[in-house]
């Protein structure tokens, strides 16, 4: 027989306990099952503060009134596509300027019809060679000029091909397209051998070297084989111009399709406060994104001595827009534009921004990590450029957990019964990391957050006897 769950003590004494939750990109699932355990023990925070991910979480959990269940199942579907980050498309921005001059280079030998030179010009029948005639290089030379657009598109339209992809994925089934492209791919391929039975022109070697490119683009993109062609990308990558690999397409339709449409349902200007922190490019400070009219007053005083502003929140568009400047974590994704101001991931500079809290009159401190507190974790073995800045994120991200811990009121503590800091956090590494979003790590990490949530409640002295 299955026992209830404990519920929180009638007499825990703290009337506006804050929950924190922190960013970590994949690792965010983790948040999502420590939900669950305090949903089933009848917590509902009155603020809650998310950065990043953790911003994400936030919002799309008080906006369901503290009910976790489809954003469970979202996260359990979630692909690194479903949130913007497609490694064919990071493919294609880094070899469009490559195909312009490989085109315009091939274009000109293939006029020119200079043997010494042509790369790879030879045709194979049933054991027979043949030249290609003049009719062929016609053709194959107008290919190649197409390339050459093709490479300019890329690089010019990146942005709206990426809005595309986001149209075309439905979060339901993220891998959709990439089968869908592997099954033009593998059609292509086929063609090649049977376009040399036709009777007409053909441009065999731009269908060659476009299949080859097109393979490659599916192979960074599908599951199998991706992670060994992203980690070759991630070698060899140039330095890219951009302010950013990804655009926040992806990321806006899951949004979307995961806020509520009507008003009512909304966490605006509601008795449980929410709190979404980036940081702003230009100033370089922090600005919180609040759902309640703060107006003059000490909780804005205190956010601007702490080099922070207060932006309020009003319609469901700024909701979403603040969740997305949240999560936009530099280099991987675009600074997301706010009246005017551009904004990156503030998880990057305060991860857990527990002054915040204090200064709106929190009494009680609830904090969710993903990583354990005494000390950051170990780096990658054999570590790529990511890896090494994850690893400096997560060095900073401690160093402000320890600093924004020391800076708490000297009667807060782990101690206690009850004891006024809560802490939720993994005893030892998660699996998984920023970048990865897979449903079988995603399943444990939801059930361990679960777990260590109960844990944390538990030695807190927030429930009621066994």
């Amino acid at each position: 027989m299955t026992r209830a769950p404990r519920r929180v003590r009638k007499d825990l004494p703290f009337q506006r306990i804050a929950l924190v939750l922190s960013g970590g990109g994949g690792l965010g699932a983790y948040e999502v099952g420590a939900f669950r355990a305090f949903e089933q023990a009848r917590l509902r925070p009155r603020i809650v503060l998310g950065v990043s991910v953790g911003a994400i979480n936030a919002l799309i959990w008080v906006a369901h009134d503290f009910v976790s269940e489809r954003l469970r199942g979202v996260w359990l579907k979630l692909r690194p596509a479903s949130v913007g980050m497609r490694w064919a498309t990071l493919g294609a921005r880094s070899i469009g300027a490559f195909l312009v001059m490989l085109a315009v280079f091939e274009a000109l030998l293939t006029l020119a019809d200079v043997p010494e030179l042509r790369l790879g010009r030879w045709v194979s029948v049933s054991g027979l060679s043949t030249a290609l005639e003049w009719p062929d290089l016609l053709v194959d030379g107008l290919a190649w000029a197409a390339v050459a657009f093709l490479g300019a598109a890329l690089l010019r339209y990146s942005d709206s091909i990426e809005d595309l992809l986001a149209r075309l994925t439905p979060p339901a089934d993220p891998q959709r397209l990439n089968r869908i492209t592997g099954a033009v791919v593998l059609a292509l391929a086929i063609l090649y051998p049977v376009s040399f039975l036709f009777p007409f022109a053909w441009p065999h070697r731009f269908h060659l070297v476009f299949v080859a490119f097109a393979a490659g683009a599916w192979l960074l993109g599908s599951g199998a084989g991706g992670g060994m062609a992203r980690r070759l990308l991630l070698r060899t990558l140039p330095e890219t111009g951009g302010r950013g690999l990804w655009r926040s397409a992806a990321r806006r339709r899951l949004l979307d399709g995961l806020l509520p449409r009507s008003s009512d349902h909304l966490p605006l200007d509601s008795c449980t406060h929410l709190i979404l922190s980036a940081c702003e490019v230009e100033s370089g400070r922090l600005h919180y994104f609040v759902n309640w009219k703060v107006g003059h007053g000490r909780f804005r005083d205190l956010v601007r001595d702490a080099l922070g502003d207060v932006v309020e929140m009003h319609s469901r568009h700024e909701l979403l827009q603040a969740a997305l400047a949240s999560s936009a974590v530099p280099v991987l994704f675009e600074p997301v534009r706010i009246h005017k101001l551009h904004y990156v991931d503030g998880g990057v500079f305060s991860n857990q921004p527990l002054h915040a809290v204090l200064a709106d009159d929190a009494d009680a401190l609830l904090l969710v990590l993903v990583s354990p507190s005494e000390s950051p974790p170990r780096l990658a073995q054999d570590p790529l450029v990511i890896d090494v800045a994850a690893r400096l994120s997560q060095i900073a991200n401690w160093r402000d957990l320890q600093t924004e811990l020391r800076g708490l009121p000297p009667d807060w503590s782990r101690d206690g019964d009850p004891a006024r800091v809560c802490v939720v956090e993994p005893e030892s590494g998660l699996p998984g990391s920023l970048l990865t979003f897979d449903p079988e790590i995603t399943k444990e990490l939801l059930s361990r957050g679960e777990a260590d949530a109960w844990s944390a409640l538990e030695s807190a002295g927030w429930l009621e006897p066994a």
